[in-house]
């Protein structure tokens, strides 16, 4: 048989079941049932290798193509067996049949057209993502001044996997990938992640990487964020489906996926019973045990100042910005050139952010140092209390910290990115007082008696272990968590001291003595 006539017999076929010239028996059974599968079963089949290779938006197009071709097969197949069930009867075949199949249409009707309401939804899903519509803002890729960090921002939309190959092949020399996304398609989070992990690269977060965008983070080799960077985790789901099957699907999908990435059985389960509509944060620690971070970053290893100021007036203007800073520009001009210089001279070597804010904090901190002994009562009192809710809050999130502030070694230390901006909003404001207040006039001289007394007190002060850790030369030698536990203890005694006592030998400890 030619192509030819094999064509005429199909459209004959399709004629021959409208004009109800097949018997009611076949044009159910055969013609109706059996056809009415053709396209669930085709796309079951299409569907996933069209997702699995090709844009989400093709995946879209498939699955309206094969909804209309199910309707149109089904109005066909109704049709066709309609008309055979009018003939039925002159045909020799009894009426309870012909009810029987008018029935099972009408039920049939009203099944199609409640479906197409409950996954209208779906539908308009599936009709926005293939004509365009993505998840979240289109993706940028900026090379950061350093020549060494490509920051990544936006969705996981269509597309971002090939604009970060271009982007890097553009910038050989980029080491760190920065991920700032909320999510998006799957798939673009697995070719992100072959990516990243074909080339060895590192993976950074300093806001926010969720969904799609940890399959990626996961690839890097060193893998780490700011310390109040959020990965965020919730369960797979398909574009415009919502039933169980699809659920097993995704489920199976996740496991595999993050399976593939090291990460626990128990962590993969919380993820998969997390909701797509919401999102869990694992705490830092959480995501150092699992091994998603590699390690705890003091925050600011990247160089985003070096890539968005680049004038000396920019930098003086973002400096300004901070009130303890405005400040020492007006009451101590030449205090404040010189962190602006030291900050300058970190940003035009592109140093990272931490580099460049702990050059100007340092000059800061200098001067800080000199006028606190004189300045006010209330003030001196108010910067211990501040000293130990620094330390308690960084005993829980990053013990190394903790020791680094109060036994500084000139290691870069992101302060703001590390405590809650509540503590953050306090130190700036008391820096302030302090520079605005400071006065010769509080001027206080501890004698050689009271300062052997004083001493003595410190020293009721300490346990016998904590004692160890103060009379230690390298205090970062010690576990952080047993220094930064002695710290916190030692500033929570000297704030249950008597306020008169407490100021005496806060000036003493703050003092030139």
């Amino acid at each position: 048989m030619d192509i030819t006539s094999y064509q005429e017999e199909q459209v004959g076929f399709i004629r021959k079941h409208l004009r109800g010239e097949y018997s009611l028996a076949r044009s159910y059974w055969v013609n109706t049932l059996l056809m009415s599968m053709l396209a669930p079963t085709l796309s079951a089949i299409a569907i996933p290798l069209i997702v699995e290779n090709f844009a989400a938006k093709y995946g879209s197009m498939s699955a309206l193509f094969f909804i209309i071709l199910s309707v149109f097969i089904w109005l066909w197949s109704v049709s066709g067996t309609w008309t055979s069930a009018n003939k039925h009867v002159s045909r020799g075949g009894k009426s309870g049949w012909v009810a029987a199949a008018r029935v099972v249409i009408v039920l049939g009707a009203l099944a199609m057209v409640s479906q197409f309401i409950s996954s209208f939804p779906n539908l308009k899903e599936h009709w926005r993502m293939a004509f365009g519509t993505q998840f979240g803002p289109d993706a940028t890729f900026q090379v950061r001044s350093d020549g060494k960090t490509l920051l990544v921002r936006g969705g996981f939309n269509d597309g971002i996997a090939e604009g970060l190959l271009k982007a890097l092949n553009k910038a050989p020399t980029v080491t760190t990938v920065v991920l700032h996304s909320p999510g998006g398609l799957i798939r673009q989070g697995k070719l992100m992640a072959k990516i990243i992990a074909d080339r060895k690269l590192n993976t950074y977060v300093e806001q926010e990487c969720t969904s799609a965008c940890t399959i990626a983070f996961l690839a890097g080799r060193d893998r780490t964020g700011e310390p109040n960077a959020k990965l965020g985790f919730h369960a797979f789901r398909s574009i415009g489906v919502d039933n169980a099957l699809s659920k097993k699907l995704d489920d199976n999908n996740l496991r595999k996926t993050y399976q593939s990435a090291g990460l626990s059985s128990s962590f993969i389960e919380r993820i998969a019973a997390t909701p797509h509509t919401s999102v869990w944060h694992p705490t830092q620690q959480e995501l150092l045990s699992e091994k998603i971070f590699t390690r705890l970053s003091l925050g600011g290893e990247t160089a985003a100042f070096v890539t968005t100021i680049t004038t000396k007036e920019q930098l003086i203007s973002k400096f300004k910005e901070i009130p303890a800073f405005n400040t020492l520009s007006s009451k101590y001009p030449s205090e404040f050139d010189g962190a602006i210089n030291a900050a300058w001279a970190k940003l035009s070597a592109k140093k990272t952010d931490s580099e460049v804010l702990a050059a100007g904090r340092a000059k800061l901190t200098e001067l800080f140092g000199r006028l606190l002994p004189i300045a006010p009562d209330a003030l001196l009192i108010a910067f211990n209390e501040l000293l130990y809710d620094e330390v308690s809050a960084l005993h829980k999130a990053n013990p190394r910290a903790c020791v680094e502030l109060t036994f500084p070694t000139g290691v870069s230390i992101n302060i703001v990115a590390l405590l809650p901006p509540a503590l953050v909003k306090r130190e700036l404001a008391l820096t302030n007082e302090v520079i605005r207040d400071s006065d010769s006039q509080y001027t206080q001289h501890i004698s050689p008696k009271e300062t052997s007394l004083i001493n003595a007190r410190m020293g009721r002060l300490l346990t016998p272990e904590q004692e160890k850790v103060f009379a230690a030369k390298d205090k970062h030698s010690l576990p952080a968590e047993t220094s930064c536990a002695a710290i916190v203890s030692y500033f929570g005694a000297i704030n249950a001291i008597p306020k008169a006592e407490r100021i005496r030998l806060l000036r003493f400890l703050y003092g030139p003595n």
